[in-house]
């Protein structure tokens, strides 16, 4: 997993979610145009804080995707309770590899308050703001379609929008004619040529970008966030026992957090269930492998669908006690028991280590009647109990983590809606837009 990745990555994180919505990616990728463009010429910024603000930017309203109807999910544009602020905060704060500009996130529209118990100093309430601005010019300009940009900025003082700022903007709109690329669709192309010159991340911050995506996605619900843990957890452990190359430890750990990147289409209400027979139930109907095709095609990543694709035949093969394909790659077979463990670990998290054996048992079955080469679940049942164990603990540390960024979720909402409540009693304003 190479810095060269890393488009790859964002490319599957903006397809994923484009399946999803796509007005709302659309719009980050807009932003991150903007800013792109605004801080081209400006020595005020570091090479690294301009991609910093870039990414930033892309992925500045991540907490709305995870909102009940998607349909409106573009509403907080026009009358902004916010909550998506705080959402986007929490996993920034707790998955991504920019973990220190989450308090941008929070503050992105709302840069001069400061209700919430989260400090933010002047550097990062300037970033906040040059998002802002880029969010708000995108919404008018582009989606509200201001006929003159003179119109937009009538609507805002300096204490919302730096002159300097400003003038960024108006300078690197007139030399490289940001609104006109937007609406011609040109944009694209330069956004993806930028990503490519610029941008080489590390295996760890390809991964954290990862997990903060997939969080986005199950927020709301512990088990599909358990799942995946499990998943991740058990491909690195089994990868381990069997002494994989390094390379295909990478591709099986690649393949684990992408594998159910197609439920991204599961209704909203089927991922908030607390039955987890029903969420499989309903999760193995979806059309997920068609749509994790789609996006990974989309990304021009074939490789991890392709290992996704074979790892998804072999468990239809244990499913339906059919012969397998005697000539499964290494990578394939651990990646189809990874998925088979995690659902037995996650639906039962209480059950005693010395239940295990039952599992080793099934699987044993699965292969006897699949007619396969066992020599990989013989070499794995030597430290079955441990990496079950292992597993455990890992995800153990994942749940709490998921449990404490919904209660501080909770807590959080809980002040903005005082303080939305208090300035629409006490400070009405007029709706901008």
């Amino acid at each position: 997993m190479n810095g060269t990745q890393l488009n790859s990555i964002v490319d599957v994180i903006c397809h994923s979610f484009r399946h999803l919505n796509p007005h709302l990616i659309e719009h980050g990728e807009r932003v991150a145009f903007i800013l792109m463009n605004m801080l081209r010429d400006t020595n005020y910024y570091t090479q690294q804080e301009k991609e910093d603000i870039f990414m930033l930017g892309l992925f500045h309203d991540i907490g709305a995707f995870k909102k009940e109807d998607v349909d409106s999910m573009l509403t907080f544009d026009l009358n902004d309770s916010m909550e998506h602020s705080v959402s986007g905060y929490l996993l920034f704060r707790t998955f991504s590899p920019l973990p220190e500009y989450a308090d941008v996130i929070l503050y992105h529209h709302q840069c001069n308050a400061q209700y919430y118990p989260v400090p933010i100093n002047n550097y990062h309430r300037d970033i906040a703001k040059l998002i802002y601005l880029a969010d708000r010019i995108d919404i008018s300009c582009i989606l509200n379609k201001t006929e003159r940009l003179e119109t937009f900025f009538q609507n805002y003082d300096e204490n919302i929008f730096t002159p300097f700022m400003v003038d960024w903007f108006l300078d690197a709109n007139a030399k490289y004619h940001i609104l006109e690329k937007i609406q011609s669709l040109e944009y694209q192309k330069e956004l993806a040529e930028y990503s490519r010159c610029h941008f080489s991340l590390s295996r760890a911050q390809i991964h954290n970008y990862l997990m903060t995506f997939i969080f986005s996605v199950n927020f709301r619900n512990e088990y599909a966030a358990l799942h995946t843990s499990h998943a991740l957890y058990l491909s690195e452990n089994i990868a381990d026992t069997l002494h994989l190359p390094p390379t295909d430890c990478k591709i099986v750990q690649l393949a684990m957090l992408l594998h159910n990147i197609g439920k991204i289409t599961v209704p909203s209400h089927l991922t908030a269930t607390d039955d987890y027979n029903q969420y499989l139930t309903e999760l193995y109907r979806s059309p997920t492998l068609n749509v994790a095709r789609d996006i990974l095609t989309d990304a021009d990543d074939l490789q991890a669908f392709q290992i996704i694709e074979e790892a998804f035949a072999l468990i239809k093969c244990w499913f339906s006690n059919t012969a397998a394909d005697s000539a499964l790659a290494p990578v394939v077979e651990a990646v189809a028991l990874s998925y088979v463990m995690s659902d037995s670990l996650t639906y039962d998290l209480e059950v005693s280590l010395n239940d295990y054996p039952q599992l080793l048992t099934y699987l044993k079955g699965k292969y006897y009647n699949c007619k396969m080469d066992d020599s990989m679940l013989r070499t794995l049942e030597r430290d079955f109990e441990q990496i079950i164990a292992n597993t455990q603990s890992s995800s153990k540390a994942i749940l709490h983590t998921h449990n404490q960024m919904m209660d501080e979720h909770s807590y959080l909402n809980t002040i903005i809606l005082h303080y939305n409540h208090y300035n629409n009693k006490y400070h009405p304003s007029p709706t901008v837009f």
